[in-house]
């Protein structure tokens, strides 16, 4: 699915910051930029200089380096609360930063504890800017549950980027929030979609759930994407100005032949935990306010 809400962003290094959800919109990933600009290039050559980068979505992440190809320019990256390996690549679009100040690749070392501004280019992860820290930082994410242990007081996520499983902790101080007030423990429950805030330790400061199985939403806007044989639309809904993909395989054949791409739409949707599944079309949505 390419709807923006199924993943995660892993460990961000961010300031600590409030995490909010709209009562009445689904939910839609809002990244964190670095607090230092990237210096402009002025004069560049577009026949020796490498394309800029789209700009697609951004990913914040915490972890360690396992090892570093110059030559190739890559690295092996863990990130924190898990024991898999990611490759993540870098060129000389990517900034490196200590505390701040301008550095090059040369000062990342193995077993370094570092924090990278990712994205996918091209299928791979790729890291527009990475940052090596003196001192421990806090950090922003989303995820999946996968599920929550009681006694052990942990909560496994699945990551945006990577597909790889992270491990927090809840503690006594862990505040839960939910659309609409107060959440509980309770809330905790698998395929879950969370926004996170939480310390250099793992343990979790707050959890907003953001859409749990059996919640529904209101995607309005433009139909952007329309695929009959899959039973697949995608909604560019204007609250957000996110895609979403919803299946509508519930909808009759009649509606469906109806709609045609460019098509403004209102739909209201199920959240099954794997997708968003259709419940009712509107087809005049500018009739019914």
């Amino acid at each position: 699915m390419r709807t923006e809400s199924l993943g995660f962003l892993l460990c961000a290094l961010v300031a600590p910051a409030a995490v909010s959800l709209g009562q009445n919109s689904p939910p839609s990933p809002a990244p964190a930029q670095p607090a230092t600009a990237s210096p402009s290039r002025a004069g560049r050559d577009p026949l020796l200089d490498l394309p800029a980068l789209e700009h697609n979505r951004v990913t914040l992440m915490g972890g360690t380096v396992l090892s570093m190809d110059e030559v190739m320019n890559r690295m092996t990256f863990r990130p924190f609360g898990t024991l898999q390996h990611l490759e993540v690549h870098f060129d000389t679009r990517t900034h490196f930063y200590l505390d701040g100040k301008p550095i090059s690749e040369r000062n990342i070392t193995e077993g370094q504890r570092v924090y990278l501004d990712t994205m996918l280019n091209q299928n791979q992860v790729f890291a527009k800017t990475i940052w090596l820290r003196t001192r421990s930082e806090n950090g922003v994410g989303r995820g999946q549950i996968i599920r929550f242990d009681r006694k052990k007081r942990s909560l496994t996520v699945r990551d945006e980027l990577s597909t790889q499983a992270v491990k927090f902790r809840v503690t006594r101080d862990t505040q839960i929030h939910k659309s609409g007030g107060l959440g509980s423990e309770s809330d905790l429950v698998p395929d879950a979609l969370l926004d996170m805030a939480f310390g250099a330790q793992g343990d979790l400061r707050s959890v907003t759930i953001l859409a749990s199985p059996g919640s529904t939403f209101i995607f309005l806007g433009r139909v952007a994407y329309l695929d009959l044989s899959r039973k697949l639309i995608s909604v560019d809904n204007r609250s957000d100005g996110q895609k979403y993909d919803v299946s509508v395989d519930a909808i009759q054949p009649g509606i469906l032949r109806q709609i045609h791409e460019g098509q403004n739409v209102s739909v209201s949707a199920v959240f099954r935990g794997d997708r968003y599944q259709a419940r009712e079309i509107d087809l005049n949505p500018a009739r019914n306010p």
